[in-house]
């Protein structure tokens, strides 16, 4: 049963990527998994523009990672249209509509990328990333996991605020169950631990409002119970950055952070 790294929302950080791998060496896992956004650096809250890096994060990720899920970012560089797309927000001529147009036709639900800096790619790359599946499903021994940038119906994030509540949860949960999943892991939310949604939300804050309980970094133990996963991001944008180790064997997911040195309270 294997110990699965994944990493989630580099947005072009090629340090964070690198000091991620070095400690993903040192934690003797059997696979890496990235769940999207390898393009898209935000430049009111990136703290590294001197070094992004979207090429080398590119060559990285292919060379090392298993599995790989595209996000809301690369789609959105890219030019493509989800084939999971809420309410068909995304229209098929989305990226030729001015954005006053865009605003009106989704009333505000698709993303904002207006911070997010041009890119630059070759074909090879543009060619890479257009070939990405919006999720992937893989067995392990008795687990059967998903991986996505962010949750069903919208898999891709593409649609602004489409994890909160109850019947959309119960909607992600529900395509676990249909797909024999026992899990599932994304990213998307930038969340400064982890975040966990059980079959039944029996969480506080799941009962509450239907999302996400969150925990702070470190470990948490898996309940033998359909459930979904968010991960913490990898890029440096003003949080606490990091990634996730799923132990397969012991049933825990753990967030490690790549900034021990700051503070933070959940």
């Amino acid at each position: 049963m294997p110990r699965i790294a994944i990493i989630s929302d580099v947005h072009e950080d090629i340090q964070s990527l690198r000091k991620a791998l070095r400690m993903i060496d040192l934690e003797k896992c059997d696979t890496i998994v990235c769940l999207g956004d390898i393009t898209g650096y935000p430049f009111l809250r990136g703290k590294y523009e001197a070094t992004r890096d979207l090429k080398g994060c590119i060559e990285i990720i292919r060379r090392n990672c298993s599995v790989v899920a595209p996000g809301n970012h690369d789609l959105f560089h890219l030019k493509r249209i989800p084939a999971y797309n809420p309410d068909t927000l995304l229209s098929p001529d989305w990226y030729d509509l001015p954005d006053d147009e865009k605003l009106q036709k989704s009333s505000g639900k698709v993303w904002n990328y207006s911070d997010d800096y041009p890119i630059k790619m070759d074909e090879q790359d543009y060619l890479y990333l257009s070939s990405l599946p919006e999720y992937t499903i893989r067995d392990y021994g008795d687990k059967k996991i998903l991986f996505s940038h962010h949750v069903f119906p919208d898999f891709t994030g593409m649609i602004n605020g489409f994890s909160d509540g109850k019947d959309r949860m119960k909607k992600h949960i529900n395509f676990l169950i249909r797909h024999n999943c026992n899990m599932s892991i994304s990213g998307h939310m930038h969340i400064e631990g982890l975040g966990i949604y059980y079959e039944q939300g029996e969480g506080i804050l799941s009962q509450l409002f239907g999302g996400f309980d969150y925990f702070s970094f470190g470990e948490r133990k898996i309940k033998n119970k359909v459930c979904a996963v968010s991960i913490p991001a990898l890029a440096d944008n003003g949080q606490v950055n990091g990634f996730a180790i799923l132990d397969t064997a012991r049933q825990t997911v753990r967030s490690i952070s790549l900034n021990t040195n700051r503070k933070f309270i959940l």
